[in-house]
């Protein structure tokens, strides 16, 4: 263990010079970050050493993560109808949901980093949270002729906005193919994986209960999870791509509408899988 903190340390300095966190701190974030990890040497240390930065508050770190991850959020938000001050909020609510440690835990960054997704990962998060925005003012139902928080059409709970006719005319011609597209790359996960997403989506558990459950340290029911959501947006990318004859362009064009999706749909498909098997 101490091998591996001391090489990620040193390929993070040298990756990374302008950062000037307390090494003690950063390798016991990082030490914290590779308990269960079965293969350290896998992780990218420049991205788990940046993500321990961040956690300790270093400026120059904190900087360098929205440099590097915050310019998705806009390009991810543009299909939302939300406005340039809501947008600054959703990503206020990123920066305290990565950063901000809650009840003495370590900052969630820290468990989301090392497998390099961590862009991905704050793309969809960005989406959620401005799906959430829309749904606590009353705009995400309204959007779709509804009440608010009503179960509508899977594809229809995501309003687009008007200057992007491509997208809006995608999601009416292919609602049906987006729902089989769901049911598929749910049936193609690991069992493990359906089971980790029904507990973190469906039951709504936190990273503590689903360790505690499946017996492991709570960062490595965090990359089980993150791991999960990673691989249902890979296989809808893959099943979209052959199912719509859509060029690798074109799809991940859609990536951030599938995104902005996906929580609303994999309730709604867990559930009843959930419902009917109990």
């Amino acid at each position: 263990m101490t091998a591996a903190v001391d090489t990620i340390l040193a390929a993070g300095k040298a990756a990374l010079p302008a950062i000037h966190a307390p090494a003690g701190e950063l390798a016991r974030l990082i030490a914290t970050r590779l308990e269960g990890e079965d293969n350290p040497s896998a992780l990218a240390p420049d991205e788990l050493y940046l993500a321990a930065a961040c956690a300790l508050g270093d400026r120059a770190a904190l900087a360098a993560f929205e440099q590097r991850y915050f310019g998705v959020i806009p390009a991810a938000l543009s299909r939302l109808s939300l406005s340039r001050d809501e947008i600054s909020e959703v990503t206020q609510q990123l920066r305290i949901r990565l950063f901000v440690a809650e009840g003495g835990d370590t900052p969630r960054v820290v468990s989301y980093a090392g497998q390099g997704q961590l862009g991905g990962l704050v793309r969809v998060a960005a989406v959620r949270a401005g799906l959430n925005l829309l749904r606590d003012r009353g705009r995400l139902g309204a959007a779709t002729g509804g009440a608010p928080g009503s179960d509508g059409d899977d594809l229809e709970d995501v309003p687009i906005s008007s200057d992007n006719p491509e997208l809006a005319r995608l999601k009416a011609q292919h609602r049906t193919a987006f729902k089989a597209a769901f049911e598929q790359a749910i049936n193609s996960l690991e069992p493990r994986e359906r089971s980790l997403l029904g507990l973190a989506i469906v039951k709504g558990l936190g990273i503590d209960r689903i360790g505690a459950i499946y017996g492991v340290h709570r960062a490595t029911a965090a990359r089980w999870v993150t791991s999960a959501r990673a691989n249902l947006t890979r296989a809808l990318h893959k099943i979209l791509a052959t199912q719509l004859g859509v060029e690798k362009s074109g799809v991940d064009d859609l990536l951030p509408l599938v995104e902005s999706q996906l929580e609303l749909s994999l309730e709604r498909l867990l559930r009843s899988r959930v419902e009917s098997s109990g």
